[in-house]
């Protein structure tokens, strides 16, 4: 999905940072498990995009295809409607918003909501960038009674004590697939739609708890080298530059964004106004990928928990 803010390196790595996390935190959910969307090594997903659109629908209900996995983002304080049909002709709605609350300031919180088959939950947690907020639906398994239904939950679900997932029962799922969305925003949103033939959609929600379970421990195998290899690099990037030479950066972060500062601003307060926002910029960065660092270990380590 193209992200018109990651238009930077840091953005770019705290990009890759929050993908990477994502990848190992599905089953690391406290009430659901995650299906039919392993696309990594169960079928051939194809996936269409769509950028700055205020609605969508899509319909594959007159192909051999079935949807596996919505996915959008929510404008700050903005709301995204949709209506998901499934099966033959069933339909259910709801909603997702995110709201940026300032009363806090200078922090910054955002809430997060789902409305989804008449049932709302909300989360809220410490935003230093808030821009938007990304939420998926697709299906999933009750981890507590093996329950199989359809699911919207936001894209931070199962991490730390994040358990924004709104879960609708539905029976015997490989029967009643998704075939159509619409999507609808008063602002313009990203969204993209991933599907696959229906025989083998229907095979990837039919696995149990277990079998997914599997599928990301395998997953997390063959990944397990190379993240620790990242994570130690990262570790050792924070120790280097924020601990070892903690007052050369400075000095340099400080020298360099005064000199840019005063040469591209005409007077003293655009000076200032542009000196300390860059400030505030590394600080957020330094925040951010603490962060992040400490999700991802958190979410690969919750793998082997199952």
């Amino acid at each position: 999905m193209k992200m018109k803010k990651a238009t930077s390196t840091k953005a770019i790595l705290l990009v890759f940072l929050v993908l990477l996390g994502m990848i190992v935190s599905p089953v690391c959910a406290a009430e659901y498990t995650l299906t039919g969307y392993q696309e990594y090594n169960v079928f051939d997903v194809k996936k269409d995009l769509f950028d700055n659109i205020y609605n969508l629908t899509f319909d594959k209900s007159n192909e051999d295809q079935a949807i596996t996995l919505i996915h959008f983002k929510a404008p700050m304080d903005h709301t995204v409607d949709f209506t998901i049909w499934y099966g033959a002709g069933n339909s259910v709605s709801g909603s997702v918003s995110t709201a940026w609350n300032t009363s806090l300031l200078p922090l910054h919180t955002t809430t997060s909501s789902i409305t989804f088959n008449g049932e709302t939950k909300e989360y809220s947690y410490l935003d230093t960038n808030p821009e938007f907020d990304y939420y998926l639906s697709g299906y999933a398994r009750s981890n507590e009674n093996n329950e199989t239904g359809l699911i919207v939950y936001n894209a931070g679900y199962g991490g730390f004590d994040n358990d924004l997932a709104v879960f609708m029962p539905v029976s015997n799922l490989p029967a009643n697939l998704i075939y159509k969305v619409e999507l609808f925003c008063d602002a313009p949103f990203d969204a993209d739609v991933s599907y696959g033939t229906s025989s083998d959609v229907a095979s990837s929600v039919s696995k149990d708890v277990f079998q997914v379970a599997l599928e990301w421990v395998n997953l997390a195998l063959a990944l397990g080298g190379t993240l620790l290899g990242f994570v130690l690099m990262l570790i050792g990037l924070i120790k280097f530059f924020f601990v070892d030479n903690l007052l050369l950066v400075i000095a340099l972060w400080l020298g360099v964004t005064m000199a840019y500062s005063a040469i591209s601003t005409r007077n003293i307060f655009q000076f200032y106004t542009k000196f300390f926002r860059y400030q505030r910029t590394l600080l957020d960065f330094i925040v951010q990928l603490w962060n992040y660092l400490i999700q991802i270990i958190s979410s690969f380590r919750g793998i082997f928990r199952i």
